[in-house]
């Protein structure tokens, strides 16, 4: 079976970490080292695909502000006031945040590998 291209940027960043922590630390110098193997760490983190639990982590519910007249509505993320009539927006238009089951969906497509990154 052969790997998807990200997954071959995936298996030679840790290829590239397991060297660094092979080799003496005075070879790259501790300090340098230990950048190189976090810059590695952090590729993988960005290389690897985003799950649905992921983006849940990020959604934002309105919250009701005024309990008695039921005109203004918040951000459950940052807080942003909106009209109640406007809350029934996919996403925070402050933070971005998606706030619906559609809206989640709609980030994780658009997270989706690329068509060209499936060889």
């Amino acid at each position: 079976m052969s790997m998807t291209r990200r997954e071959a940027a995936i298996k030679s960043c840790e290829d590239r970490i397991r060297h660094l922590e092979s080799v003496p630390p005075h070879y790259y110098g501790k300090r340098q080292r230990g950048r190189a193997i976090e810059l590695e760490k952090v590729k993988i983190k960005a290389l690897r695909p985003v799950s649905r639990e992921q983006v849940e982590r990020v959604r934002g519910e309105w919250i009701n502000t005024n309990k008695e007249v039921e005109q203004m509505c918040k951000c459950s993320k940052c807080g942003y006031p909106i009209s109640y009539f406007w809350s029934r927006t996919p996403f925070c238009p402050n933070c971005g945040a998606p706030m619906t089951d559609e809206a989640v969906d709609m980030v994780l497509k658009r997270l989706e590998v690329p068509k060209d990154d499936q060889t």
